[in-house]
């Protein structure tokens, strides 16, 4: 570990000595605008920081699991053994025996979370196989989702999947050995009815999928998140948590 920090140290050393030499030589030659130095300036200060390691390196883990998780959920269903559950209305059932609906595609709802030991990280395991799993825990968390659209009344509230990033190792709530819970994200999924599927008596044909920093540090999310009843439009209120845009997908209405 101490020699991997000395080369490392050693490596940004040297990239401070060549970019001096660079404004040397600017100035030497009578060159050495503000913009070349700015630049130059700016150059170094990006290399400092990405040798270094920072936020941006978390976020990164965070973008690529989410990213990894949309791929599962958008990959098409394979029916393993039949037992796909969704929700019919008699209307569709009948359109379906008489051969006028084609492939309904619906989405995962987490099941019970009783413990850690039986159902700690199932999803990541199924959905994702690949994952660090000294940083990486995943949970259910129970009715969480207000689906305004549902058909069936038992589907107005889903159950939600939540990925949870510890960078510095995981808290022992969740098998690890520490209560650290700086620089801590969250991914949360849950499955939804459209409005589209609504109208067709169809629930959980679409899917919600974002992530956040965890504001307040304490390991938790506390974000509300639900759609609307009337146009099936999504309401996020975060709480003292941190939602990234760039991370958030929801099934069109």
């Amino acid at each position: 570990m101490k020699l991997y920090s000395y080369n490392k140290n050693a490596g940004i050393h040297r990239r401070f000595l060549f970019f001096r030499s660079l404004l040397e030589g600017c100035s030497s030659k009578k060159l050495g605008s503000k913009s070349v130095v700015l630049v130059t300036l700016s150059f170094f200060i990006m290399f400092v920081y990405n040798a270094c390691g920072g936020i941006s390196n978390y976020e990164k883990a965070v973008a690529d699991m989410f990213y990894a998780i949309k791929g599962h959920l958008d990959a098409p269903i394979q029916k393993k053994d039949g037992s796909k559950k969704i929700t019919l209305t008699s209307a569709l059932k009948d359109r379906m025996e008489a051969g006028k609906s084609m492939a309904i595609h619906t989405y995962p709802e987490g099941s019970e979370f009783k413990d850690w030991n039986t159902d700690g990280n199932r999803y990541l395991k199924e959905w994702v196989g690949d994952f660090d799993e000294t940083r990486w825990a995943q949970i259910t968390v129970e009715n969480i989702f207000a689906n305004g659209p549902a058909v069936a009344e038992e589907h107005k509230k889903t159950n939600a999947v939540l990925f949870g990033y510890f960078p510095h190792g995981l808290p022992f709530v969740f098998g690890g050995e520490g209560a650290n819970y700086e620089d801590v994200y969250w991914i949360f999924y849950a499955p939804l009815t459209t409005k589209a599927g609504e109208a067709k008596g169809i629930d959980k044909n679409g899917y919600h999928l974002s992530a956040y920093r965890d504001g307040d540090q304490n390991g938790a999310l506390g974000a509300f998140i639900g759609s609307r009843i009337a146009d099936g439009t999504l309401t996020v209120l975060p709480g003292d948590d941190e939602e990234i845009p760039e991370l958030k997908y929801t099934s069109m209405p």
